[in-house]
């Protein structure tokens, strides 16, 4: 059974992380965080939301975890010191960014606005 997850920051997606069991694959979507009316401040964001959603209802493993993931307002993003900057299991360098968590499988911004290639890095290896 498949399931997805939304989040917000940093801590609570580490939390989220730990509780899911080893053989689980993680799959995480960080995003910039929407507003009231639910759009990113991001525009490429926007965009990857219809083929990464088409992709993750077609094709995400019955063994994986979907999270999506907030990663702050424009200007916490921008931060350097922003932890999903700078953290080693992250290392974020734009947003929306699509990574399989613990792996070095990852797709940035362009690369989410094309459901078939999001679909391959969902499969096994």
């Amino acid at each position: 059974m498949t399931s997805s997850v939304s989040v917000a920051g940093f801590d609570q997606l580490k939390n989220t992380v730990e509780k899911y069991d080893k053989d689980k694959r993680i799959f995480v979507l960080f995003c910039g965080t929407k507003d009231s009316k639910g759009h990113s401040w991001c525009p490429d964001c926007v965009a990857a939301e219809k083929p990464v959603e088409e992709a993750v209802k077609s094709s995400l493993p019955s063994n994986a975890v979907f999270i999506e993931c907030d990663v702050g307002d424009r200007p916490s993003w921008k931060d350097p010191k922003c932890p999903f900057r700078t953290d080693p299991q992250t290392r974020l360098t734009g947003v929306p960014t699509l990574i399989e968590w613990g792996t070095s499988k990852r797709l940035v911004e362009s690369q989410l606005l094309d459901a078939d290639t999001i679909k391959i890095l969902f499969e096994d290896d």
